[in-house]
């Protein structure tokens, strides 16, 4: 791939997306584009670009594209830290609360074990406060792809290193060898939505008591970056938190948050309507 190329489909890609490809990951880009190329039997970048930018045969394209795009590892309970304080969060919310419920917001979910963590955490602290269940996960992401695999809520073994053994018995069936999935009663109270991050001012979604968007923001450029967190603390409910992963908000302030005092992860919380 020429420095031109690279040029031409890292525009492309944050025209699309809002996902910005600096120099330095020119090779993730290019493998993530050479992967797909060779399946359909291409070999010219260009030629490769003016089919999945014609407006409507290459949307096809397109959406097969953005998920060889956007798909990264990930597992359960990966930030054991963040995870930590989002559980002090949502136990402060639910004691200050009078109708003992929590909205939870999973921002950049990909596959869904990040917003299904979230889901275990609920549980835990219900079951702990001898309350009945009253809370809801909403998972976003851009992917089809991985939305459909969160919604399926069926995993690999190796996925679910890091989660508390107890959990692993408690929140899932096992479906076969290495193969496992989600419990229903934990799956009913879980949601995936399709959203770009760039749109992120189109969502419905308000008045949350935790919003989860841990490394997902590193690869939008801070102009972007800002109106997406912007938008991410407007749509806290008085008291709840964001949750970030360190270095994403730099330079950034919000006049209605004040950063958490924790050095599990770096958070805000909304202090004023």
């Amino acid at each position: 791939m020429s420095d031109r190329q690279f040029e031409s489909w890292r525009a492309f890609v944050e025209e699309r997306l809002g996902t910005h490809f600096p120099l330095d990951q020119k090779s993730r880009l290019q493998s993530s584009l050479t992967i797909r190329m060779r399946e359909l039997d291409y070999s010219d970048y260009d030629q490769y670009l003016q089919e999945v930018s014609a407006p409507l045969q290459g949307l096809g394209e397109w959406l097969v594209l953005l998920d060889r795009l956007v798909i990264g590892e990930t597992r359960f309970y990966r930030d054991s830290n963040a995870m930590a304080l989002a559980f002090l969060v949502m136990k402060s919310r639910l004691k200050r609360k009078k109708d003992r419920s929590l909205s939870i917001w999973s921002v950049g979910c990909s596959s869904g074990e990040e917003t299904y963590s979230l889901a275990f955490l609920c549980e835990s602290l219900f079951k702990e406060m001898e309350l009945e269940p009253r809370y809801g996960v909403t998972g976003i992401d851009v992917s089809w792809g991985v939305l459909g695999k969160g919604r399926n809520g069926v995993y690999e073994k190796r996925r679910m290193i890091g989660l508390p053994k107890a959990w692993s018995k408690t929140y899932f069936d096992q479906l076969g060898e290495d193969s496992f999935q989600v419990k229903d009663y934990v799956r009913k109270h879980v949601c995936f939505s399709k959203q770009n991050m760039r749109d992120i001012s189109q969502s419905p979604l308000k008045n949350q008591d935790l919003i989860y968007c841990q490394n997902v923001l590193i690869y939008f450029r801070n102009e972007l970056r800002h109106k997406i967190l912007d938008e991410l603390g407007d749509r806290l409910s008085l008291g709840g938190v964001l949750i970030i992963g360190a270095g994403e908000a730099l330079n950034w302030s919000h006049p209605k948050l004040k950063r958490v005092d924790d050095k599990r992860a770096l958070a805000f919380q909304r202090v004023h309507d």
